[in-house]
């Protein structure tokens, strides 16, 4: 149940609607990963963030956000969102100027690696209308 919760996470941040069974059963696995690594992280603390709800965010589940953004190829291990293939892979569907847009808007470094991966994904969260 929280790999699923997890991946619905992930389709939360990025818009999408549907999953291919390949990448509903890559992200089971990132989420176990991230879940094993995570330290009080509940099912609850990903459902609120998956809903939007961004106030009382520990750095506990602002470091799960960093390790599955890691885990699906969007940030490297030292914090840097990886803009590049954000783009080639919220592109697929949608307009790529668009995206670009905001892809360059969510990356914004942070002096912590955490911190930089809440805030990304904040920042898809709200601006994934924009792309739909």
């Amino acid at each position: 149940m929280k790999s699923f919760i997890c991946l619905v996470f992930v389709a939360a941040m990025v818009g999408v609607n549907a999953l291919s069974e390949e990448q509903y059963r890559k992200a089971h696995v990132f989420a176990a990963v991230c879940l094993t690594k995570s330290n009080g992280v509940t099912r609850d603390d990903v459902r609120r963030l998956r809903n939007g709800d961004f106030a009382d965010v520990n750095q506990d589940l602002k470091c799960f956000t960093k390790c599955f953004l890691e885990q699906i190829g969007y940030m490297s291990a030292e914090g840097k969102l990886e803009e590049g293939y954000a783009v080639e892979r919220l592109s697929q569907d949608r307009e790529r100027s668009t995206v670009e847009a905001l892809v360059k808007q969510c990356s914004v470094l942070m002096d912590d690696p955490c911190e930089t991966a809440f805030r990304a994904f904040e920042c898809f969260y709200n601006g994934k209308a924009a792309i739909l």
